[in-house]
């Protein structure tokens, strides 16, 4: 064989030896880490590349433009070249990307300090694993939001908790943000499970009645199990879960603002649902704590931001239906007639007294006690 072929032959044979090596063998990235196959085949594949220094970051928190990269990279999706300068690095993928409507991918705002102005408030933030799931429904084709598009992923067996056999809402994690060695392994397992193509996301939100059934009690605290329950009937809304410690006295329920109203990546505040329970705060809590009432499910009070949101009416008959108070039946037409504002309305039904109270721009409180 002549020698010049033999030198080709040994740069291939080397090319092809050494490529995988180096993928498998981050310094940060010991044998026994549970990503370390994937994380080798991602890189492999072009998905995600490495650092300086051989390392990989496995635990690095992945920016929301970072994530729509790889998931344009694990589908290979074709990157047009732009036709003027790009003001962020991701441009060209999130142009790319636009015609899936997928949410948060047309958010950009630029830091207003002018000593960040090279930074970009919505796509250098770190992504959340509710994030994800709401991102990867809509690439199957579905308008999820919250706890609903954990669920929807967990059915899918696109997903599972972050806890070693826990396949729950809860386990999920939903408001942790997610890590470099996590996001490969979803488009991995997003890709092996069946979702061979990228679909786009309907502008409309899906029906959570439609959701496959979960088996096993999905959250550890039942008030969100209830609110959960509840909303099951309201496309389009979902339950804001607060972190121990934040909030923690109250759980908002949101409204999904569809893309004929803005640009689909936005939502807004319709419930405040109040609890007295504080026992999931901890032994650190050191706020208002009532020793004497430890009620699991203590409702004690929902505040509607627009009275004249007939919908956030009825979800709050229905959320005080769910924790066992049954509302006045004149209580829309009182909470109608409050429009105008500011006198107080008091109703009794069933031996319980609720109080009306007006508050401003156009919202109000409902608080109940025993006659």
């Amino acid at each position: 064989m002549k020698p010049y072929l033999l030198a080709i032959m040994a740069v291939l044979f080397a090319t092809l030896s050494v490529l995988p090596a180096r993928a498998a063998t981050f310094t940060d990235v010991p044998e026994q880490h549970w990503a370390k196959d994937t994380i080798a085949r991602a890189v492999e594949q072009g998905i995600v590349q490495g650092y300086p220094g051989n390392r990989f970051a496995p635990e690095e928190h992945v920016t929301v433009a970072a994530f729509f990269t790889m998931l344009a990279r694990t589908y290979r999706i074709q990157i047009p070249p732009s036709q003027k300068q790009a003001l962020h690095w991701a441009d060209p993928i999130y142009n790319a990307l636009a015609p899936y409507h997928y949410p948060y991918s047309t958010l950009q705002q630029q830091y207003l300090s002018r000593f960040e102005r090279n930074q970009y408030l919505y796509r250098d933030r770190p992504i959340t694993r509710y994030e994800v799931a709401e991102i990867i429904a809509g690439a199957d084709g579905e308008n999820y939001h919250g706890d609903f598009a954990v669920h929807y992923l967990l059915a899918k067996g696109y997903a599972s908790g972050k806890a070693a056999g826990q396949a729950s809402i809860q386990s999920y994690q939903g408001q942790s943000y997610l890590t470099r060695a996590e996001a490969v392994a979803f488009l991995e397992k997003l890709k092996s499970n069946g979702l061979k193509q990228l679909k786009v996301r309907p502008q409309q939100p899906s029906d959570p009645q439609k959701l496959p059934a979960l088996s096993g009690q999905q959250f550890a605290d039942p008030k969100e199990e209830k609110l959960y329950t509840v909303l099951f009937q309201y496309p389009g809304y979902f339950v804001e879960r607060y972190q121990p410690g934040v909030n923690s006295m109250f759980r908002t329920i949101q409204r999904e603002i569809t893309p004929t109203e803005q640009d689909g990546d936005d939502t807004q505040a319709v419930l405040y649902v109040h609890f007295d329970d504080t026992s999931e705060l901890g032994p650190d809590f050191h706020g208002f704590k009532n020793e004497q009432d430890q009620r699991l499910a203590g409702l004690t009070k929902i505040d509607i931001n627009d009275v004249q949101n007939q919908t956030a009416v009825q979800i709050a008959m229905d959320v005080l239906r769910q924790f066992g108070i049954e509302p006045p039946p004149q209580l829309p037409a009182t909470i109608s007639e409050m429009k105008q504002g500011p006198e107080d309305k008091v109703l009794s039904h069933n031996k319980v007294r609720f109080v009306i109270t007006y508050r401003q721009h156009n919202s109000l409180s409902i608080a109940w006690q025993k006659e």
